[in-house]
């Protein structure tokens, strides 16, 4: 078992900078909370590893985090290390999220196996060790408090195996992949993380109201009990899941308080959320007192299928045999080469997107050249669908 070193003061994180700044690869990942204990998205522990020794770095300890984690950062920016993560997009989004760190050169295991074709699904990072190396991980801490201090010796080991079979994983694959002649589709997808930026969703209640099915006149009194429960979450630093349950929201926007003491005497309401100032909210959402406004409309690109529901007669038509023809080369790559590969290449968005954009500009070059050469080989006409929609 190589040594772990757990870091907790900012001239720590230096000098494992400065150990890590010349290693061709680094191994890493991140442990975060994501509204469970807390309000928002907090990193709470960094692991790293170089091949020889195991780094986790404790961002909660230091007085200026985005300050005194920049000569991590710097690492992760620098182009000439890989760094190998197992699934890394919550990874990367949570570092441009908090800290404005875009990550290059990645090395993603969960894009490797994927890309081997061998199942439809993302595989867990214990389940991969498993099944390439033998190894069975305890995965116990996995949904441990990771802001409750101090780790215990068992979520220090748990955050180093995270990291320590990465290496291993990586090479094992990429064997498998140059073998099926695949390494290029592998780099194009790394290569494409790189791009991967969060972006705020400025109406999250839409997700929530969709899984509820909240009807048009339901939706401003629910908006606005979702604002008022992130209000008071973020006031009170919980998860808005502890001011009220996302069912509990759906059941108040249907059937509302008629008066301030049945707001009060509400069941799984927070405490907070009656006392002032948030009472004097709840009394402008009485059924006798609330003025309801509208929500405004999506624009088009967030409106589902927008391009398909605004073609009318003959380009409807040829939509449609746009379509009839992609699905048509989806069956014969499951026939060529295996149903996991033609989920890859031509999955239902992907189909979406190529019948407006085109293939040439929807799909990767990797995924051009197994479309394009179905199409040869089946003497389908790749061309009409390789442009944009007109």
């Amino acid at each position: 078992m190589p040594p772990i070193h757990y870091l907790t003061t900012a001239a720590e994180v230096q000098q494992c900078a400065a150990d890590l700044r010349n290693q061709p690869r680094i191994a890493i990942d991140l442990e975060f909370d994501d509204m469970r204990h807390r309000y928002g998205r907090n990193l709470a522990l960094i692991q790293l590893f170089d091949g020889r020794t195991v780094y986790l770095i404790d961002p909660l300890p230091l007085t200026n985090p985005a300050h005194e984690l920049e000569p991590i950062w710097e690492l992760l920016r620098d182009s000439a290390i890989d760094k190998v993560f197992h699934s890394c997009k919550s990874d990367i989004l949570l570092l441009d999220e908090l800290y404005g760190v875009h990550v290059r050169h990645i090395t993603d295991t969960s894009v490797q196996y994927t890309l081997l074709g061998e199942s439809d699904n993302n595989i867990s990072l214990g389940r991969l060790i498993q099944s390439e190396l033998g190894i069975e991980v305890d995965k116990g801490e996995q949904k441990s408090n990771w802001l409750k201090r101090p780790l215990t010796d068992a979520q220090k080991q748990y955050a180093a195996n995270d990291v320590l079979y990465l290496f291993e994983l990586a090479d094992r694959l990429q064997t498998k992949l140059a073998a099926l002649g695949r390494s290029q589709w592998a780099e194009e997808e790394n290569v494409a993380l790189e791009d991967v930026r969060y972006t705020r969703d400025e109406r999250p209640y839409l997700r929530i109201a969709g899984k509820y099915r909240i009807l048009p006149p339901e939706m401003p009194l629910f908006r606005d009990l979702y604002l008022l429960r992130d209000q008071v979450a973020r006031q009170i630093d919980r998860p808005p899941y502890m001011v009220f349950a996302n069912d509990r929201l759906a059941e108040l926007a249907r059937d509302t308080p008629r008066t301030l003491a049945e707001w009060q005497a509400a069941r799984g309401l927070h405490p907070e959320l009656k006392r002032a100032p948030y009472l004097d909210q709840l009394a402008g959402f009485l059924p006798d007192v609330f003025v309801p406004v509208p929500e405004p409309t999506l624009p088009p690109e967030q409106r589902r299928f927008p391009f398909r529901r605004r073609l009318t007669g003959e380009k409807a038509a040829r939509a449609d045999a746009r379509e009839q023809l992609l699905l048509q080369l989806k069956t014969f790559i499951t026939e060529d080469i295996n149903v996991y590969v033609a989920n890859l290449v031509l999955s239902n968005r992907l189909i979406s997107d190529i019948i407006e954009e085109g293939a040439d500009h929807a799909l990767r070059p990797w995924q051009r050249a197994i479309l394009r050469d179905t199409a040869m080989q089946h003497q389908l006409p790749y061309d009409t669908i390789a442009s944009p929609f007109q």
